[in-house]
C-alpha cells in the first residue's frame, strides 16, 4: 500500500513541478564578501587543504578570507607586563626573524601554502597582525602601561608586516588583499565617559598610524581593515561614536582603508538596536574611509541556528555598508556539504521548506505541502522553489522527506539557541577564547562553548568572578549531543577547572585527564550538572574550602584515582581535619542523579565538619573501588545531618566492598543524625568476601545514631526489605514504617 501511495504521489509531483515562482520574501539577494579563519588552523591546512578551503569559499560567494592574527600572544595575567612578562603562549603562522619575548612556536610556513592555494583560485586573503590579549589588561585605570603595551605593539606589528611582505610580497602580493588589524579595541569605558582625558584614543591612534606607516612603506597600495567591538553595557552608542570620531580624527587612515562594524547584538538581538550603534559608528568614520559590516553567521559546525534570523539581520543592515563579510564559516570539515547546503540556500535569498513564504520554515510549511502532494484544493505553494531539497527542478515524495529532516534539525537547533534574551550569550570556538570568557566574566554571562577538544594544559581554568542570585554565570556545551571536551595536562598534576566564584553553572562539559577534574574553593551555590569527568589521577569533583549551597546533578563519573587510589573518590564534599588551610564549613551541598564507575575510592566522601549534605538518585557501580585508604562504600560519611535518598548500588562481586554506606567519627560530635530512605543496594552477598564474619550492612556506623526507611537490599537471592536491624550495624538505628516529613 505504501510503495502504491508513493508512486501516485510522485507521478502527481512530477506533472505538476516546474511551477514559476513570481516573489520572494527576501530581497536583496544577500552577499558577503569574506569571512574569518581561525588562527588555531595555523599549521593544519596544507596546500592542498587551502586550495579546497577557497574553493569551498568561493562556491559560497566570497572572494576573500580573513586570517585574524598571524602572530597569536597569550597571557595569563599582568603586571608590568613589559618589565616582567608572565606568558601562557606565543605561536606563529611562519618562521619569523623578527625578534619576540617569548618562546614562539611555529608548526611551519603556512601563509606560503595559503597564498599559493589562493593563486591557484583566484582568491585573496587577508593577513592579520599581531594578537596581544595582554592589551585587556593594559587599559582601565592604568593608561601608562596601556601606551607601554602600544609601544612595544607597535614595533612588532610593524615588523612582522615588512618581514611578510620581504618574503611573500614579490610573489603572492596580489593575493594579499589587505592587512587585518588584529588589536581587539572597544568601547572603553573609561574613554567613552571621558574619564581618560582623551589618553586612549591618542594611544590607540598612534597604535594605529605605526601600522599604517609599515603598510606604506613596503605596500602602499594595500589597505588596513579595522574591525572593533563592543559592551553594550559599558558605553551608550552615541558615546562610542564620540570616542571613534576622536580616534579617526587622530589617525592617518586613508581613503583606501576599512572600518567593518561587528554585529554584537548576534542573531537575538533587536535589529533596531543593532542598526543604531552600526549608524553611530557609520557617522564617526564619515568619508575618512570605507564603511563595511559585519554579520553574526550563525553556521557553527555543519549547520544554521536560525536562518531566518539572519536574513532578518542581513536585511536590516546591508544598505548601511558598502559591502558585508559574516563571522566563521566552517569551510574545513568532512561534511562540508551540509553547510554549503545551508549557506547556499541563504545566498539565493530562499528559506528552504518556506513554502508559504511567510518568512519562517516551521510545521505548517510541512503540512501545506503534504495537503499540495495529496492534490488537497486550494493548497497552493507560493514558493514552491522551498520545498525542492533534491535541487530536481521537480517536486515529490522525497522532498517531502527531506522537509521533514530539515524540520527536525533545525527544531533541535533552535532547541541549543534559545532566543531570548538570557540565552544569547556568547560562543566560544578555541582555548584562548574560552579562557578570556571565563577570566573576564561578569554576573548574567553565558558562555557556550562549541564542540571539539580543547587542551588546557597549559593552566587551570579559573572561574574567580561572582554570579548573582538572579544573575548566574554559565559555561555550557553548545550541543549537548556532542560536548566539547576539556582536557589538562597529565593525571599527576593540576585541576582542569578552579571554581572560586559564587554563583557558577557547568553544564554538558566533559573533563579529563588531569589530576582533579573539577574544585570549588570558597564557591557558593554553583552548580554542576550534566558533565562527564573522567581519567583523573585523584577526585573528579571536589566541593572544599567553605563551599555551600553547590550542587552535582547528572554528571557521569569514572576512572578516578588513576594515580592515587586512595584518593580518587567521585565527589569529595569538605575537607579532611587535617587540612587547616581550608575552610572546614562546606554545608548544604547536593548530589543528585549522578552515575559512578570505576571510581578507585568511595563515589562520595562527606568529611567532618559539613552539614545537611543530599545525596539522591544516584547509580553507583563497585567496578573498580581499590579499598585503599579504607575505602570499602559507595558513601563514607563524617558529617552530620545527611540524607541519603532514593540511590541504587551495584557492589558487582568487588570484594573491597564491605558496605553500601559507611558513617565515621572522625572528629568528636560529628558523623550523626543522617537518614537513609528507599536505596536499592545490590550486595551479591549477605557476609563479607575478605572477612566472612562481617555483615555486609546497609549502613555500617555502630557508633552513630541514624534512621532509615524502605530500603531495599539484595544479597544475592532477590531484594527484600531491610527493616531489620542485622542490616544496620548500630545500636541506636531507627527503623520506621512511616512516611518521613523533611
Amino acid at each position: 500500500m505504501k510503495k502504491i501511495i508513493s508512486l501516485i504521489l510522485s507521478v502527481c509531483i512530477c506533472v505538476a513541478a516546474n511551477i514559476p515562482r513570481s516573489t520572494s520574501a527576501f530581497e536583496p539577494i544577500p552577499h558577503f564578501t569574506s569571512t574569518f579563519i581561525q588562527p588555531y588552523y595555523s599549521g593544519i591546512l596544507d596546500t592542498e587543504y587551502w586550495e579546497h578551503t577557497f574553493r569551498n569559499a568561493k562556491k559560497l560567494g566570497f572572494d576573500t578570507l580573513i586570517i585574524p592574527s598571524v602572530l597569536c600572544i597569550q597571557h595569563q595575567f599582568v603586571n608590568t607586563f613589559w618589565d616582567k612578562p608572565i606568558g601562557l603562549g606565543c605561536y606563529s603562522w611562519f618562521p619569523m626573524e623578527t625578534h619576540v619575548d617569548y618562546d614562539v612556536s611555529c608548526s611551519g610556513d603556512s601563509i606560503k601554502p595559503a597564498l599559493e592555494a589562493a593563486k591557484t583560485t583566484d582568491m585573496k586573503i587577508w593577513l592579520g597582525t599581531v594578537s596581544d590579549n595582554s592589551m585587556l589588561f593594559s587599559t582601565g585605570e592604568y593608561v601608562s602601561s596601556y601606551e607601554s603595551w602600544s609601544d612595544k605593539n607597535s614595533k612588532l606589528s610593524s615588523s612582522v608586516i615588512s618581514e611578510i611582505w620581504s618574503r611573500y610580497g614579490e610573489e603572492y602580493g596580489d593575493q594579499i588583499a589587505g592587512w587585518y588589524y588584529s588589536n581587539d579595541f572597544y568601547n572603553f569605558e573609561n574613554a567613552c565617559n571621558g574619564t581618560d582625558g582623551g589618553e586612549i584614543a591618542r594611544i590607540l591612534s598612534n597604535n594605529i598610524n605605526a601600522n599604517i606607516s609599515a603598510i606604506e612603506e613596503n605596500c602602499p597600495d594595500k589597505p588596513i581593515m579595522l574591525n572593533p567591538y563592543y559592551y553594550y553595557e559599558d558605553s551608550t552608542s552615541e558615546q562610542f561614536g564620540t570616542f571613534l570620531t576622536e580616534l579617526i580624527a587622530s589617525s592617518e587612515l586613508r581613503p583606501i582603508d576599512i572600518y567593518t562594524a561587528k554585529d554584537m547584538s548576534g542573531l537575538a538581538g533587536d535589529v533596531t538596536v543593532k542598526c543604531k550603534w552600526i549608524e553611530a559608528q557609520k557617522a564617526a568614520v564619515g568619508d575618512k574611509m570605507h564603511f563595511w559590516v559585519e554579520n553574526v553567521s550563525g553556521f557553527f559546525g555543519d549547520s544554521i541556528t536560525n536562518l531566518e534570523k539572519l536574513h532578518e539581520s542581513y536585511n536590516a543592515t546591508y544598505n548601511l555598508g558598502e559591502a558585508s563579510i559574516i563571522t566563521y564559516i566552517n569551510l574545513f570539515s568532512d561534511n562540508w556539504i551540509a553547510a554549503d547546503d545551508y549557506f547556499s540556500d541563504f545566498m539565493s535569498g530562499i528559506i528552504k521548506g518556506d513554502v508559504n513564504d511567510d518568512g519562517e520554515f516551521n510545521v505548517a510549511d510541512l503540512l501545506l505541502f503534504q495537503k499540495w502532494l495529496l492534490g488537497v484544493p486550494d493548497a497552493e505553494l507560493v514558493n514552491w522553489k522551498a520545498a525542492d531539497f533534491s535541487k530536481d527542478e521537480y517536486l515529490d515524495s522525497f522532498d517531502l522527506c527531506f522537509m521533514k529532516k530539515r524540520l527536525v534539525e533545525k527544531e533541535k537547533i533552535e532547541a541549543m539557541y534559545d532566543d531570548s534574551e538570557e540565552e544569547q550569550g556568547i560562543i566560544v570556538h578555541n582555548t584562548e577564547e574560552i579562557y578570556n570568557a571565563v577570566e573576564n566574566a561578569k554576573a548574567g554571562d553565558l558562555i557556550k562553548v562549541e564542540s571539539g577538544e580543547y587542551d588546557l594544559s597549559g593552566k587551570t581554568l579559573k572561574a574567580s568572578a561572582d554570579g548573582t542570585e538572579e544573575q548566574h554565570i554559565i559555561i555550557k556545551a553548545l550541543d549537548s549531543e556532542n560536548p566539547p571536551v576539556f582536557k589538562g595536562e597529565t593525571t599527576e598534576t593540576g585541576y582542569v577547572m578552579h571554581i572560586t566564584g559564587d554563583y557558577w553553572n557547568v553544564e554538558g562539559i566533559v573533563f579529563t585527564n588531569a589530576q582533579k577534574g573539577i574544585v570549588l574553593d570558597n564557591s557558593n551555590h554553583s552548580a554542576i550538572s550534566g558533565c562527564e569527568i573522567h581519567t583523573v589521577g585523584a577526585e573528579a569533583i571536589a566541593v572544599r574550602d567553605g563551599s555551600s549551597y553547590c550542587t552535582i546533578e547528572k554528571c557521569n563519573i569514572h576512572d578516578t584515582g588513576l594515580v592515587f587510589p586512595g584518593y580518587g573518590e567521585g565527589v569529595y564534599i569538605g575537607s579532611s581535619k587535617d587540612k587547616t588551610e581550608f575552610d572546614f564549613k562546606c554545608d548544604h551541598n547536593k548530589v543528585i542523579d549522578c552515575t559512578f564507575k570505576n571510581v578507585a575510592a568511595e563515589h562520595i566522601d562527606i568529611k567532618e565538619y559539613t552539614t545537611d549534605t543530599e545525596i539522591s538518585g544516584c547509580t553507583f557501580y563497585g567496578d573498580g573501588m581499590t579499598g585503599e585508604n579504607y575505602a570499602g562504600s559507595f558513601i563514607d560519611i563524617k558529617g552530620n545531618d545527611c540524607y541519603v535518598h532514593d540511590n541504587t548500588g551495584y557492589r558487582n562481586g568487588n570484594p573491597k566492598i564491605v558496605a553500601a554506606f559507611e558513617i565515621h567519627e572522625q572528629v568528636q560530635g560529628w558523623g550523626y543524625h543522617q537518614v537513609f530512605e528507599n536505596n536499592t543496594l545490590y550486595m551479591d552477598q549477605p557476609y563479607g568476601a575478605e572477612n566472612t564474619n562481617r555483615r555486609m550492612y546497609v549502613v555500617d556506623g555502630w557508633f552513630s545514631d541514624f534512621t532509615v526507611k524502605s530500603n531495599q537490599v539484595d544479597y544475592g537471592e532477590g531484594l527484600v526489605p531491610a527493616d531489620k536491624k542485622y542490616h544496620y550495624n548500630c545500636d541506636n538505628v531507627s527503623i520506621i514504617q512511616e512516611p518521613l516529613t523533611f
